[in-house]
């Protein structure tokens, strides 16, 4: 019989029980952009992705609708290689955020970093064409397919496709404008609004040459590159020639195999035959395989050292490879934080938010002009503290990247302008 004071038994009704609650506890933020913000949390003893706006934006109509379409997008899907929403809710201190479930893992970039397997290399590679095939199964474009927003699991064992805020169908009507990241959008996703499959297959390709997966796949990539008309139409089709492919070098090992037993039988027989001679023939063949054996010794010392020559040179090629790829990081992590230091500097500025209030072309700042153009200055400076650690060839790329970066933002004001002067 229960008491009124028991309340051994209706713990389970209270928000928490032993430690487990059913709330969002344990915030951990994993990244902040202009617009979202991504955490993660727990909830019932599990850990749980979390997006939503910045609070700079957070009240305004236009990101709002942006992250309610990201969510009506992925409540469509339901795949293996495809990260699943639950939902959106309110979150303490990150406002309206979409549920989504949690990976643990490393990007895609940061998993080839790790130099795996050519056959490891492969297996995901598959994965993701898999998980863009099924969202194009469904009518939706990614518009951001990349290294960056491909989680491989731990052991390589799956794959996980995120980060739909710039993804597109054609059922939605709202949001339409070029996006994408500059390194894996086609040319024409530079230039149109208009989602297509194909700059998918585009961004596939650029990722599959960074996966170097050998000489036998390098037509496949160059086809995923070509100009939209000549693309690859679907990723079904894309997957269909990569399966092509490696059937054809299958049926291609399979044959040289039987040919090498044929001879082998071929030749076994031969010597048979002659061994069933006089004695004397006997001597002679046994005369003579010795000779072979010689022979045969001579050559597999001179093939040992051709392997050790080609092993050095393998490393050598290695290591020259691995220098290019740090090279590389080390510029690309320049131009972000110059990126990043510009946006900063403009911000400052407040053009953003007197264009957005500006009602009349008379009203416009009197030195608009130079705030504008200030971030010349910035860039300058930020090139001046970089110099010692970069080559010319290095610094004259980093310095186009963060020139085009401002004058992408400059662009943006200047339609802004044109807007309101009209």
């Amino acid at each position: 019989m229960m008491h009124d004071n028991d309340s051994s038994a209706s713990g389970y009704l209270t928000d928490s029980f032993e430690g487990i609650s059913q709330t969002f506890t344990d915030i951990e933020i994993l990244s902040i952009s202009d617009v979202n913000v991504v955490a993660k949390a727990k909830r019932y003893g599990r850990w749980w992705l979390l997006k939503g706006l910045q609070k700079d934006v957070a009240s305004q109509s236009g990101y709002q609708q942006r992250l309610r379409k990201e969510l009506e997008i992925l409540m469509q899907l339901q795949h293996p290689n495809v990260v699943a929403a639950y939902g959106i809710e309110d979150v303490e201190d990150l406002g309206r955020c979409i549920v989504m479930e949690y990976e643990e893992g490393s990007t895609l970039k940061q998993w080839l970093d790790s130099r795996p397997t050519r056959q490891l290399r492969l297996a995901i590679a598959h994965k993701v064409m898999d998980a863009v095939a099924y969202i194009h199964s469904k009518g939706i474009v990614h518009r951001d397919v990349k290294p960056e927003n491909i989680i491989v699991t731990h052991h390589a064992s799956n794959i996980k496709l995120i980060d739909f805020g710039l993804a597109d169908t054609d059922s939605h009507a709202i949001l339409k404008q070029p996006a994408g990241t500059p390194k894996y959008m086609s040319p024409e996703q530079m230039q149109t609004s208009v989602a297509d499959v194909r700059n998918d297959i585009y961004s596939i390709g650029v990722i599959l040459k960074q996966m170097n997966l050998g000489l036998r796949y390098r037509y496949i990539i160059k086809r995923c590159m070509r100009p939209i008309e000549r693309r690859y139409q679907n990723a079904q089709e894309l997957i269909n020639s990569m399966r092509s492919t490696e059937g054809r070098i299958k049926k291609m090992l399979t044959w040289t195999g039987v040919l090498i037993i044929a001879a082998l039988l071929v030749l076994v027989g031969w010597q048979l035959r002659e061994t069933t001679g006089q004695g004397k023939r006997l001597a002679e063949l046994n005369a003579s395989h010795q000779q072979e054996q010689k022979v045969q010794q001579q050559q597999m010392a001179q093939l040992t050292d051709t392997i050790a020559e080609l092993k050095d040179y393998n490393r050598q090629v290695e290591e020259q490879k691995a220098a290019q790829v740090e090279k590389e990081i080390r510029q690309k992590n320049a131009i972000d934080k110059g990126c990043a230091i510009i946006d900063r500097a403009m911000r400052d500025t407040k053009i953003d938010q007197h264009l957005d209030t500006l009602s009349n072309f008379l009203y416009i700042w009197p030195d608009f002009t130079q705030k504008s153009q200030s971030g010349f200055q910035t860039i300058e400076t930020y090139l001046q503290q970089i110099k010692p650690s970069f080559d010319e060839n290095e610094m004259a790329q980093i310095a186009d990247a963060l020139n085009q970066h401002y004058a992408t933002i400059i662009e943006k004001w200047n339609r802004k302008i044109v807007e309101i002067a009209r």
